[in-house]
């Protein structure tokens, strides 16, 4: 029995055993018949067997890794509004520990939606918008919905979102996205579950999962009649242009987001770079002279549009929330004057407030002069006394909400303690206007891959609308996601803390897809760039970013070179029979190891271990100076200018991830699969410069990565010399030292080459140092690094960097070699003392450089403070 068999079968015969009544299947009718437009998702499953969904969940899995797709649970993912106090509007909560990147789930298997049901659907998602947007305009403009009573004032006023300020300043169009979550209910019928109008996520995910299920399932994907989700880029990348103030002609555009450690930061940079528009946070951004500008290297640029994914109270440090360091100090006061339009507008996440729900099918009769089409989960207001005694009547059969979001997550009140269960009551009681309570949907089901079976699970369908002149457009799919209810490891939260299992969406028609009119953009496959990113340069000149790709090139270098020496190491230690005897080979090269790396004490304490040493050197992120540590340091610097780089990094990030998982995997190694591990990893980082030095623009940021790297290279040579070759030993050890310390400096062929006869010591400093030929030399990333600081734009031939890079190479140059090895005479620790000197002032002088880039190119501005101190209020 194939798995399409065993899964319609089931739903003929379902479990006796199973938790809960079963509701709708989304693709099995109750006879076991398929539903319109599953058709052809179910020819090409008809031949699947279990090894088949192995493979298709395995490819997912490796795809989405390769892109680096992320998703970072918040701090307070799983904090309910049950187990702390919420802070006062305005406040802080304490300090939270951040959460590890997880990795982005995606099943092989859409939900796929037939093009007559989906019309229906998207006419209610577009109405929907329009009425959100008419309620969030009078509530920032004429206020007659308040004074008329319409909507609940306690619920208004006492909104987190619902910012004073904002109130009178222009807000049409008030929201340029929106998103609504949907669910059906035991009937089949659609559901809103909750509006997302505050800044609105996940597109970029529904894009990324278009991309990976078309890879992975091509044949069905191409056989099916599929609507494109890239119409709905288009249309965004055009309604932001037209976002502009009206006397811009040509309107600069950036995507403001709080980081790279935000939950949704892939969702962020992956729209950024398929718009084509610049990704900077609130630092790269300043306000002067009543309007917003973009730091870049030497000037400042105008900004016309903020497409905002930073939420509005940490927008403005000056009139919001005071201390944020996301957002720009006076950007309120540039909207309220028109010089910039932030989409959505700040204060938007009001209509996100559930208990405007029962007010919105008489809003939209009285604002739209229409019946409402997309009814929401039934809901009740505490504020009201009616609703209020239902609450507490039936609390085990609903889910009780806060209004504002960020008071904490909801819960199922089923699957509360007897003593949370009261505090919950008492809270409600206490203040029953912040909370709604609401039906519990027995949310429709979709088969989903679980190893090597078919499986139904509870799904939610996240349908988005972007502006599109008086109205709004409707991308046809979504972002759905899918989830067990049976499964009780949630406890009383509504939906998993990890976002679940994400699913692509597929609307199908009857008959093949006719391309619409022509947009002016060139479109060459969804998921592509939708037009030629015309601030590219501009955003290559950022001082964040700047320094973002300077460190890029540092780490990866120093991940590099830092490998390459454990190679040689871990090879000594072979020829040498594992000698650590004090004063021979192995026991000098390790002791460099822990020099060179500074991942104190490390080889410096007596009796340590080798290969305990290594596997640490090479899988501990959180010990300062690993190469575990680089690596995981150049994957963040990275995610910081995503929009910058390649899609081949991330998949070569991947394959350094993989190497590293095998190797801990694998904790009784004897030195093989570490040896496998380095090598894997070491391919990858030169993988990664090639990648870097063929496919990267040659514009400011590329010039100031090939800098960081230049100098992180130099400084590797210089450290690796100095714990080596300063001290005179035996010729057998110093035999074995300089060619490792070659070997590591991928030097070695060279030097056998040219210097046949010559003292081993010089002829290797000769190599590193002072050859200008050698690509691993000291004097030849001097030569780099002049001529990459030279190549910056607007770059003043009188900068302090410049003027110390110069200093720099005259350094290399002048030197003799003769002179500082010459003096010593017979084996004596002390007897390259100078030859120690220099190479320490060389390292000075390269620390003072690298400060001096910082400062010249790289500074940020001063962390902003409130006048009245760091308490956060008055």
């Amino acid at each position: 029995m194939t798995v399409l068999e065993h899964y319609l079968a089931s739903k003929v015969q379902p479990d006796m055993f199973a938790v809960g009544a079963p509701g709708y299947d989304e693709f099995a009718g109750p006879q076991g018949g398929i539903r319109d437009g599953w058709a052809g998702l179910a020819d090409g499953l008809r031949s699947y067997r279990g090894a088949d969904l192995r493979r298709a969940q395995w490819e997912v899995a490796r795809l989405l890794e390769d892109d680096g797709v992320t998703y970072t649970p918040g701090p307070a993912a799983t904090v309910t509004f049950a187990d702390h106090s919420a802070p006062p509007p305005g406040r802080p909560h304490e300090p939270q520990p951040l959460a590890e990147q997880l990795p982005w789930r995606l099943d092989p298997l859409p939900l796929v939606l037939q093009e007559r049901e989906w019309s229906a659907l998207e006419a209610g998602v577009v109405q929907r918008s329009e009425l959100l947007d008419a309620i969030v305009a009078d509530l920032y403009g004429a206020q007659k919905l308040l004074a008329g009573r319409h909507l609940p004032v306690p619920a208004v006023l006492d909104h987190d979102e619902y910012l004073r300020t904002m109130v009178g300043a222009p807000v049409s169009p008030s929201l340029f996205m929106v998103a609504v979550d949907l669910g059906r209910d035991d009937d089949g019928r659609w559901k809103v579950m909750s509006d997302r109008t505050q800044a609105p996520s996940g597109a970029g995910y529904a894009m990324q999962n278009r991309r990976v299920v078309s890879r992975v399932m091509p044949e069905v994907y191409h056989a099916a009649h599929l609507h494109r989700l890239t119409p709905f880029f288009q249309a965004m990348r055009t309604a932001l242009v037209d976002a502009a103030p009206a006397r811009v002609e040509n309107p600069r555009v950036v995507v403001l987001s709080p980081g790279t450690l935000s939950e949704t930061a892939f969702d962020q940079a992956f729209l950024a770079s398929l718009l084509g528009f610049p990704l900077v946070e609130g630092r790269d951004l300043t306000v002067r002279d009543g309007r917003v500008w973009m730091r870049v290297l030497g000037k400042l640029e105008e900004v016309d549009v903020i497409l905002r994914r930073v939420d509005s109270i940490w927008t403005d440090p000056l009139e919001l929330r005071p201390g944020s360091r996301l957002g720009v100090a006076g950007l309120v006061e540039c909207v309220r004057h028109g010089t910039v339009s932030v989409v959505n507008t700040i204060g938007s996440g009001i209509v996100e407030n559930p208990a405007l729900m029962p007010y919105l099918p008489d809003l939209c009769e009285r604002l739209l002069g229409q019946p409402l089409r997309l009814p929401s989960v039934q809901t009740w207001w505490c504020g009201d006394p009616d609703s209020l005694r239902y609450a507490t009547q039936h609390l085990d059969d609903l889910v009780i909400r806060p209004t504002s979001r960020g008071r904490g997550r909801s819960v199922r009140a089923v699957a509360l303690s007897k003593e949370k269960r009261e505090q919950v009551l008492a809270m409600i009681r206490a203040n029953p206007h912040r909370f709604v309570a609401q039906q519990v949907l027995n949310l429709s089901s979709t088969p989903t891959t679980a190893d090597d079976r078919l499986v139904p699970r509870n799904v939610v369908l996240r349908s988005f609308a972007v502006r599109d002149g008086a109205s709004y457009t409707a991308m046809l799919g979504g972002l759905a996601r899918v989830s067990d209810d049976a499964d009780q490891s949630r406890g009383a939260l509504v939906t998993a803390p990890g976002g679940g299992l994400a699913k692509d969406v597929w609307v199908v028609s009857e008959h093949p897809i006719i391309s619409g009119r022509p947009t002016g953009v060139r479109v060459r496959g969804e998921g592509e760039h939708l037009a030629a990113p015309v601030d590219a340069a501009s955003a290559a000149m950022v001082p964040r970013v700047l320094s973002d790709l300077f460190w890029f090139g540092r780490y990866a270098e120093r991940a590099e070179d830092l490998l390459r020496l454990v190679l040689a190491t871990r090879t000594v230690a072979i020829e040498t029979d594992l000698d650590v005897t004090q004063g021979r080979a192995l026991e000098v090269l390790e002791r460099a190891v822990t020099r060179v790396s500074t991942t104190y004490p490390g080889f410096l304490t007596s009796g340590r271990e080798m290969m305990p040493e290594l596997r640490s050197l090479l899988l501990d992120r959180h010990r300062s100076g690993t190469a575990a540590q680089s690596l995981s340091a150049l994957s963040l610097a990275a995610q910081g200018v995503r929009d910058q780089l390649s899609d081949d990094v991330w998949m070569v990030l991947a394959d350094i991830e993989r190497a590293s998982a095998a190797l801990a995997a694998n904790p009784y190694d004897q030195g093989l699969q570490l040896t496998d591990a380095s090598e894997r990893i070491l391919s990858g980082l030169l993988a990664l410069a090639g990648i870097v030095s063929e496919n990267m623009v040659r514009d400011a940021g590329w010039y100031m990565l090939d800098t960081g790297r230049g100098l992180e290279r130099a400084l590797q040579v210089l450290a690796l010399l100095q714990a080596t070759v300063c001290a005179e030993r035996s010729w057998d050890t110093e035999r074995l030292v300089v060619d490792a310390v070659l070997t590591a400096s991928e030097s070695i062929v060279t030097f056998r080459r040219r210097y046949r006869g010559r003292d081993r010591v010089e002829a290797a400093v000769e190599l590193l140092v002072t050859d200008v030929r050698n690509p691993r030399s000291v004097a030849y990333q001097a030569e780099r690094i002049l001529g990459d600081l030279r190549a910056i734009p607007n770059a003043s031939p009188t900068a302090r960097p410049l003027r110390l890079a110069d200093a720099f190479a005259l350094q290399v140059r002048q030197v003799d070699l003769a002179e500082l090895l010459g003096s010593a005479e017979g084996p004596s620790r002390d007897g390259r003392a100078a030859l120690g000197a220099y190479l320490e002032g060389l390292s000075a002088q390269l620390r003072d450089l690298s400060v001096a880039i910082r400062d010249q190119y790289q500074q940020l501005p001063p962390t902003l403070q409130p006048m009245w101190g760091s308490g956060g209020g008055a």
